[in-house]
């Protein structure tokens, strides 16, 4: 099984995030995602829909200046679980 790596940096491609996420467990992938930017406007959305069909983890430090204090399912963490997310991934998409 190979792990599928998506980072999210914008907040224009929810739909689309939701349908790799799909499509990438529906063929038995594993699925860890980092968000950071302005694709923290879309975090508590994005990890109410994903539910636990993926890691999430974002970067707090993009999150505060945007009056985001947590995205509930997703850990705060910083460009390390990034790091850590494309260390691990087989393949990494972006948004």
């Amino acid at each position: 099984m190979s792990t599928l790596g998506i980072l999210v940096n914008s907040d224009k491609y929810r739909d689309e995030v939701l349908g790799v996420v799909q499509a990438a467990k529906k063929a038995g992938h594993d699925v860890k995602i980092f968000i950071m930017d302005d694709g923290v406007l879309l975090g508590n959305e994005l990890c109410g829909d994903i539910g636990t069909d993926a890691e999430v983890a974002y970067c707090d430090h993009s999150a505060q200046p945007k009056g985001i204090k947590e995205i509930k399912g997703a850990l705060a963490g910083s460009q390390f679980q990034n790091a850590t997310m494309m260390h691990e991934a087989d393949k990494v998409v972006v948004f």
